[in-house]
């Protein structure tokens, strides 16, 4: 009877020592490890004894999966305050994409992973990013009508494959994966941006069952993320190339003459010659026909320079009927022929106004890197000079630097 009592006391010991283990690790803690001590107890346990220990199992049970649930939320709210933060920061589409992938991998298994671009119309689909084993095999593109992806565009519907039992059987909706070996369980996610499907987002892993109806919604919040910032990132660049823009003419900015200037004369070797051209009529244009003629005057020049480009040629309107042309590498003789150019082609379309017919006179200075200036501020003066020179000599004439002219 007292060894009965020893071995039993011995036993409620170790119980005693697991369920303290238990509490604290609770978050890891298997549920079928408490269901096997449940059913290993009820054997040896008196009818009300089991009974109250059965309560017992049960609330370690649900401690365990509120506790879980609690970790999950919190590393789920983690992740998306991480991805606001991240996207906030950066316009660039790969960081956008390479971060999704990295905050995605830290709460769920994405052993290959996906991000896919669709835009209405479109006869493919654009995946900039397509990961397995941490190896990114894109861009690729895909085409657009068949495959799962262009199946959850379609339905806007989110796909979860739990194991290869699962797997559709129709051609048409096999899964994304590796060429050696498949994945075993996937998640696919409409990428929404209000109403509009934006692409879609998948995880997947080779592991069966590795995905919960969380891990849904975490890719949901994830991907509206993902689209709002990518839509933000083409914005800001579309704003950003608009800055480089002249409204009026459609050719390049003073901003973008000073990039562009600043980056040829950076490289070895290079030379450049800046043809400065200057309206000679705007003005008298403007007060006896109005600015809306004077702006007119103002495009045909852009006009007269974009159709007589040369294939490394860069035209900018610098400021008000003032213009800058950039020809790499062109000999004075070249850029001389140039400016031919562009003056035989406003002699050719005149301002045609309801008075009459208005001829578009330009004067022009010619300098060259490095020949005349070794810098940017430099050659500007130099042309500048130049320019001065052709108005003081009669307008309508193309002058070259020279030192001491």
């Amino acid at each position: 009877m007292h060894d009965d009592f020893a071995v039993r006391e011995a036993y409620a010991r170790q119980l005693l020592e697991r369920y303290s283990q238990w509490l604290s690790r609770i978050e890891e803690v298997d549920c079928r490890e408490i269901e096997a001590v449940a059913s290993e107890l009820e054997a040896i346990l008196s009818k009300e004894d089991s009974r109250l220990h059965g309560t017992v199992m049960k609330q370690i049970g649900e401690l365990q999966g509120r506790v879980t649930e609690m970790l999950w939320i919190s590393e789920h709210m983690k992740i998306l305050h991480d991805l606001s933060h991240i996207f906030a920061k950066t316009f660039e589409e790969s960081k956008i994409l390479w971060k999704a992938f990295e905050l995605v991998s830290r709460v769920m298994r994405a052993d290959a992973f996906f991000i896919a671009f669709f835009d209405e119309g479109d006869s493919e689909i654009r995946i900039p990013i397509s990961i397995d084993s941490g190896i990114n095999y894109g861009p690729i593109t895909v085409p657009y009508g068949q495959g799962m992806i262009s199946h959850v565009i379609d339905t806007r519907q989110t796909i979860h494959i739990r194991s290869r039992a699962e797997e559709p059987s129709e051609p048409e909706m096999i899964r994304w994966g590796s060429p050696e070996i498949d994945t075993s369980t996937c998640i696919f996610v409409p990428l929404m941006l209000g109403n509009q499907v934006k692409g879609v987002i998948s995880a997947q892993s080779y592991r069966e069952f590795a995905y919960k109806k969380e891990h849904e919604e975490l890719l949901k919040i994830i991907g509206f993320q993902v689209a709002s910032a990518i839509e933000t990132a083409r914005l800001y660049e579309r704003v950003y190339q608009m800055s480089f823009m002249d409204e009026l003419t459609g050719i390049c900015n003073y901003r973008a003459f000073h990039n562009e200037l600043e980056k040829l004369l950076g490289e070895d070797g290079s030379s450049v010659a800046l043809i400065m051209l200057d309206s000679d009529n705007l003005k008298s244009v403007n007060d006896q026909y109005g600015h809306h003629s004077g702006d007119e005057l103002i495009r045909r020049i852009a006009e007269a320079m974009k159709v007589n480009l040369g294939n490394r040629d860069s035209a900018y309107r610098y400021a008000g009927d003032e213009f800058m042309l950039l020809s790499p590498g062109a000999t004075l003789k070249e850029a001389e022929e140039k400016v031919q150019a562009i003056r035989d082609y406003l002699h050719a379309h005149p301002l045609v106004l309801e008075d009459g017919v208005i001829p578009i006179g330009v004067s022009v200075g010619i300098a060259r890197f490095p020949a005349d200036a070794n810098t940017a501020d430099g050659l500007k003066r130099a042309a500048d000079e130049a320019l001065y020179r052709s108005k003081r000599r009669g307008k309508n004439c193309t002058s070259v630097f020279a030192i001491g002219s």
